[in-house]
């Protein structure tokens, strides 16, 4: 088993030991068990679930990850358990953002709009799955 930690700005999103825990990292997802080698990795907006189970994973947003043989640390900016995102909610706010896109007027601004869609998105798929 290995111990696993989500925190966020707001506190502990999760903490349990758990046989495999998958992350999403800007070099792709990887699947961590116990006795895994030091890593440390930036987080891409996707699901970090438990076990196979994607059911009751968390989404979370850009951060941070930390692997020892024996934790994992996850510094994410949010992290929504699966089961509380409102398919509804999701819909709507990806289609503002994807007005915002026509609207942006400098370079920051689109980026900043851009890494929003990409977020939505990747929430848009979890919930089209349901």
């Amino acid at each position: 088993m290995i111990k696993v930690e989500i925190v966020t700005p707001k506190g502990y999103a999760y903490s349990g030991e758990v046989e495999l825990v998958n992350i999403p990292t800007e070099e792709g997802e990887i699947g961590v068990l116990e006795n895994h080698m030091h890593l440390i990795s930036s987080l891409k907006p996707g699901l970090v679930f438990f076990n196979g189970n994607k059911e009751e994973g968390f989404f979370v947003t850009e951060g941070i990850v930390e692997v020892t043989p024996k934790k994992v640390n996850i510094i994410a900016e949010e992290a929504t358990p699966v089961g509380e995102i409102d398919p509804g909610e999701v819909k709507k706010k990806y289609e503002e953002v994807v007005k915002k896109l026509a609207s942006a007027k400098t370079r920051e601004e689109l980026e900043e709009i851009e890494k929003e869609r990409e977020i939505y998105e990747t929430l848009m798929s979890l919930v089209v799955r349901k």
